[in-house]
């Protein structure tokens, strides 16, 4: 008790009490000697450690690739087009032949398949660009190997690109690495897409290109494919009261269904999907990407339960308002509102080797 009765420390004063009764120090000035000092000793180091110098230019190469690629959203293309300009040449005929040799071999693009590969060369003595064009649908993937079949140092500028609601723009979706190694890319938007490579002036390059393109999940139902896909995505329900929000994917009764993404799940019985779950892909399962399964039988988990891609959620039936039509699993994609589920689920993209 005797802790207790102790009187408590005073609080301290307010900002403004301290300001008053502070006595103010003088500010302390940088001496510029002092400053040109640090700059000196700095140089000497990069002038000296040669470890230091290439941090240094690394370090500035990767944040000036950042401004111009991420915050500025600059192609490679569009860098060297700078590069052009600053040297004088934009203007003159060589460097309005590169500027618009894009323009002028999208006048007839090579078109390509869901699988393509391509071997081509750019001579030194040419000013050309070679553009790869196909159509993708919102839920597939495209994969795509750029390999340089020659050890040139020279340049090569590549790019994803996808065509913008005016004829002649397109917007650049990513930069292409000639690396030799697989890349993919899920497409978020229907629409016209293009390859497009172009060499820097003066450039000998031989390069290969294979391009694939596909679905981006696994089929949710067990040992099913897209064959099995019945009532389209769009189609008229109820006397057209209605559209049909996904597609119905036929299998017998007690079919395993299982999980396209990891994710967690909440199941739900009554109304036109009887006994249907949704799966979501996010952290929480409140939002992002849902999956819905609809017209189950049973259920192989619970509701908040956390699922790996593959796991059975549960099985086919033709529960809710599929009782009088076969067994089949109504299967939907919702991101902003229904998408089309058919694109996400064609077969994957392999790439080939020849």
């Amino acid at each position: 008790m005797q802790e207790l009765n102790k009187a408590s420390p005073q609080p301290s004063s307010s900002p403004e009490e301290n300001n008053n009764s502070a006595v103010v120090k003088p500010k302390r000035r940088v001496r510029p000697w002092l400053l040109l000092s640090v700059l000196l000793l700095l140089i000497a180091l990069l002038s000296v450690r040669d470890d230091l110098r290439e941090t240094a230019l690394t370090s500035s190469q990767q944040a000036m690739r950042f401004v111009a690629f991420e915050l500025l959203d600059f192609s490679p293309r569009d860098v060297f087009v700078w590069r052009l300009r600053v040297a004088g040449l934009a203007h003159r005929p060589l460097g309005q032949r590169w500027i618009t040799a894009v323009e002028k071999a999208s006048q007839q693009p090579v078109s390509i398949t869901h699988q393509s590969y391509i071997n081509a060369s750019f001579a030194d003595d040419e000013v050309v660009a070679h553009v790869y064009q196909l159509s993708l649908q919102q839920g597939q993937q495209l994969l795509w190997q750029l390999t340089r079949l020659t050890s040139s140092s020279d340049n090569l500028y590549a790019s994803l690109e996808r065509k913008g609601p005016n004829a002649n723009e397109w917007k650049k979706v990513t930069a292409l690495s000639a690396d030799g190694t697989e890349h993919r890319h899920f497409i978020s938007q229907s629409g016209d897409y293009r390859l497009v490579l172009q060499p820097e002036l003066f450039s000998s390059i031989n390069y290969s290109l294979a391009v694939a393109h596909g679905g981006s999940l696994p089929f949710p139902v067990k040992g099913g494919s897209h064959h099995d896909i019945g009532g389209g995505f769009g189609v008229a329900r109820d006397g057209g009261a209605r559209a049909h929000h996904g597609v119905d994917i036929f299998a017998s009764k007690g079919t395993p269904v299982t999980a396209v993404v990891d994710g967690k799940v909440r199941i739900g019985r009554g109304g036109l999907g009887g006994n249907y779950l949704w799966l979501s892909d996010n952290k929480f399962g409140l939002s992002g990407v849902r999956y819905y399964y609809a017209h189950l039988d049973s259920f192989a988990v619970a509701s908040g339960d956390s699922v790996k891609q593959g796991d059975t959620l549960g099985y086919v039936g033709n529960t809710g308002n599929a009782k009088n039509t076969p067994p089949h699993l109504h299967f939907g994609v919702y991101a902003s509102g229904p998408v089309d589920p058919a694109p996400f689920l064609t077969a994957k993209p392999v790439l080939p080797t020849r």
